[in-house]
């Protein structure tokens, strides 16, 4: 008799064991929430509730002794513990720490194959979970001016609602905000005056609450250049070219912070050597700059235009100067000079220019007056001025046999 109690015990233990495996006694056949789902918690903090689920054999009858995993699912922080095991009522428990930044943060319980239970949290920090752009009016204007409307963020609730007494913290990235830290008021907005800064441009101003949804903001200007102050020669300036050649000159008008200025007009003339220069008048573009052609008179010597934006307050003239002298060129082949031997006038130009692929420089004999040699190079074309009468010798030490010539200056 003691042996068939045994027996007996045994099998009524048997049947009474729950669990989500194989085996003859009751299956984990749902997973259900039972409690802590949509909670609110400031980031960081664990939630008011344990997350709780029940778990149900075939028949919906509460399952015990059945494991139930737990995982967050998104906005970090963490669930402790990870696995817990039903209770005699089906109820498995965990603890839900909230992630470091606002908004919807979820988790998960999770048994077998069995279709799993989400809950969602929300996080807030100061009380707030979004935080957006309210900013109105124009985005543009010259530099140095002031925005007429304040910039503007609003800060709200999970439910929309604005949230007073945060505190947002404003920068900006070239111009300049009238609070660093400004609270939000009772409508839930925090506002700054701008600036805008020296430099044309894009700039930019942030509002920050560090973890709000939508933080930071960035709100983006254009600021424009000022009046024209001045105008500067920008190239072509104190350049050599061949009587009757073709240069081209180039004026940039600015504001008083160095920034280009478009549509500023500019007059163009020849002032000494004769020749002429076109347009005579047009206006800078984008970049601020404007550009004229001038061509050179047939003399030799220095010639001289003017660029002159009569409307600037600063100085509204400049001077730019070219020297036309004769050019004698030398082309530089592979392995040749060609010519190899030239006569020039006293004080006039030999231009070498490389044509060919190889690497060549143009080295002189050492002798009074001689210029300064022509390193290494491959393309491009490169002048020497000769003002001493008589006869230079020059070669490319790379092929020194094959690749020697003369200047003779009279």
């Amino acid at each position: 008799m003691r042996f068939t109690g045994l027996a007996t015990l045994a099998v009524v233990a048997l049947c009474a064991c729950g669990g989500d495996g194989g085996g003859g006694g009751p299956q984990a056949s749902s997973i259900a929430l039972s409690a802590g789902d949509n909670q609110v918690a400031a980031a960081g903090a664990a939630l008011p509730e344990s997350l709780a689920v029940i778990v149900r054999d075939n028949a919906g009858t509460a399952l015990p002794g059945v494991a139930v995993t737990w995982s967050v699912t998104a906005g970090g922080g963490t669930v402790s513990p990870t696995t817990r095991t039903s209770d005699a009522g089906g109820i498995a428990k965990t603890r839900r720490t909230l992630g470091p930044n606002a908004g919807t943060q979820t988790a998960r319980a999770t048994v077998a194959s069995l279709t799993p239970v989400n809950f969602s949290a929300v996080s807030q920090i100061q009380g707030a979970v979004n935080i957006a752009n309210a900013t109105t009016g124009l985005l543009t204007d010259t530099v140095l001016a002031t925005k007429a409307e304040s910039l503007d963020v609003l800060v709200t609730d999970q439910n929309a609602a604005p949230k007073q007494g945060v505190a947002v913290l404003w920068a900006s990235t070239g111009g300049t905000v009238s609070g660093n830290n400004v609270a939000t008021g009772v409508t839930g907005h925090s506002k700054v005056g701008y600036t805008y800064g020296t430099t044309a441009g894009a700039q930019t101003a942030t509002a920050t609450v560090t973890g709000l949804v939508g933080s930071p903001v960035t709100i983006t200007f254009a600021a424009t250049a000022g009046t024209a102050t001045n105008i500067v020669k920008t190239t072509g300036d104190g350049g050599t070219s061949a009587p009757s050649s073709q240069v081209n000159y180039t004026v940039t008008a600015r504001d008083a912070h160095n920034n280009p200025k478009q549509s500023v007009t500019i007059d163009w003339a020849v002032a000494t050597g004769g020749g002429s220069i076109t347009p005579a008048q047009n206006t800078t573009g984008a970049t601020g700059t404007a550009t004229a052609q001038r061509t050179l008179g047939s003399g030799t010597g220095d010639q001289t235009a003017t660029a002159t934006a009569s409307a600037l307050t600063g100085p509204p003239q400049v001077t730019f100067t070219t020297t036309a002298q004769i050019i004698t060129p030398i082309d530089i082949a592979d392995n040749s000079f060609s010519p190899s031997d030239v006569t020039i006038p006293l004080h006039s130009v030999v231009r070498w220019s490389w044509t060919g692929a190889n690497t060549h420089n143009v080295t002189f004999t050492a002798a009074t007056g001689v210029p300064a040699d022509i390193g290494n190079r491959t393309s491009g074309a490169v002048d020497r001025t000769f003002d001493t009468a008589g006869t230079f010798q020059f070669r490319c030490t790379i092929h020194p046999t094959t690749m020697t010539g003369s200047v003779t200056v009279n």
